[in-house]
């Protein structure tokens, strides 16, 4: 009897424990991904995750001009993805990964003022959104949704 409770427990807990993270939980990130809300048009790229490694950059323009960018990385870090983000090269800021999904990845530092957490979802093959928010599901947030290797219109 012994045996097949350390067996339950063993079996149990191993279920229960979370997945090491992989290079394939984050493939679907990768790629050139724009859009262009009001003036601004975003652009996001994402390289392929390898050897616990995604790098980001992110750029907007306005009527021309460079409005805006923001340098970023995710990497495996004690078995988990982390979203280190720099805005306009600042300091780094990092999230650790809360859920990790097929198609959706939720960062989350509770302690950062905003944004608390930096989502991403894979809607369809050709459409990225993102959403930065206070941490609450209707709270304060920004939001972009954007496609696939898009073309910048000339005015930007």
């Amino acid at each position: 009897m012994k045996l097949a409770k350390s067996s339950l427990f063993l079996s149990t807990a191993l279920m229960a424990a979370p997945a090491l993270a992989s290079d394939n939980d984050l493939d679907w990130l990768a790629g050139h991904w724009c859009g262009q809300q009001g003036k601004t048009f975003s652009e996001e790229t994402w390289m392929a995750p390898r050897a616990g490694l995604m790098v980001g950059m992110h750029r907007d323009t306005r009527d021309g001009k460079a409005i805006g960018f923001e340098f970023m990385r995710i990497a495996q870090q004690d078995g988990r993805w982390v979203l280190m983000a720099q805005p306009g090269g600042a300091a780094v800021t990092a999230f650790p990964a809360e859920r990790v999904e097929v198609g959706r990845v939720v960062f989350a530092n509770p302690a950062h003022d905003f944004p608390k957490r930096v989502i991403y979802s894979r809607p369809d093959a050709d459409t990225l959104h993102a959403r930065v928010d206070d941490g609450v599901d209707g709270g304060q947030a920004m939001e972009w949704t954007w496609r696939r290797d898009c073309v910048a219109p000339p005015s930007t």
